[in-house]
């Protein structure tokens, strides 16, 4: 039983993603390229370096992209399963005023990674996909010491974010408190109902979505 035990403890090991140490530069790379953050999952590497550059590498040591990629929060580089299909997917964010992030999704076929288009706009930040759906949710800060938030609704195609309802919730002096849900029908807003609700009666977005979902789909 021990001896299962310690096979498992190195089987999680060796297939979780996790940060590690500055690795040594390569024959090609300057000082200036020295990584700041580095995090790694199975046959990916992900390195945020000091000239503004974010490497994916694979176990080959094929770089799949550099880009500029300025202002990136390195505690918000990670690899995890975005949409579901079973697959480590690349994540990470920026930080401004409003927080946003960009997701690449992995492509099975292509052995590679593709962004989605839009997602990088504070409205999806912190997006989470809805369990037993094709829907993604947000949860975004609007402002009033967080008092004020937005979360949309939304689904993915053809890798670009299609916005299909959002709540509105807000809560600061001078504002018409409430939380507002609204949905998107033919390139308009519909604002569908008011809840007088207050953040203490608000439960998970998930279960709050979920129990949605009926006044969304009604004509």
């Amino acid at each position: 039983m021990r001896t299962i035990y310690i096979l498992l403890a190195i089987f999680v090991t060796l297939v979780s993603c996790k940060n590690s140490e500055k690795r040594k530069l390569s024959k090609t790379e300057t000082q200036k390229d020295s990584i700041l953050y580095e995090i790694s999952c199975k046959n990916y590497i992900a390195n945020y370096r000091s000239n503004s550059r974010l490497y994916l590498i694979n176990r080959k040591n094929d770089t799949l992209f550099n880009i500029l990629e300025e202002g990136i929060a390195p505690n918000s580089i990670k690899f995890e399963d975005f949409d579901g299909d079973g697959n480590n997917d690349l994540r990470y964010g920026f930080s401004s005023n409003y927080y946003y992030e960009k997701v690449w999704i992995y492509m099975q076929k292509e052995k590679n990674f593709r962004v989605i288009d839009s997602i990088d706009n504070p409205e999806f930040a912190n997006s989470k996909k809805l369990e037993n759906s094709n829907f993604y949710y947000s949860y975004s800060p609007n402002g009033c010491g967080k008092n004020n938030w937005v979360s949309y609704l939304f689904l993915i195609v053809n890798f670009k974010v299609k916005p299909v309802a959002y709540i509105d919730y807000k809560q600061c002096e001078g504002d018409e408190k409430g939380m507002y849900l609204y949905k998107f029908q033919r390139g308009t807003k519909l604002l569908i109902e008011k809840l007088d609700r207050k953040e203490s009666e608000i439960n998970d977005l998930e279960f709050e979505w979920k129990s949605l979902m009926n006044k969304i789909a009604s004509p």
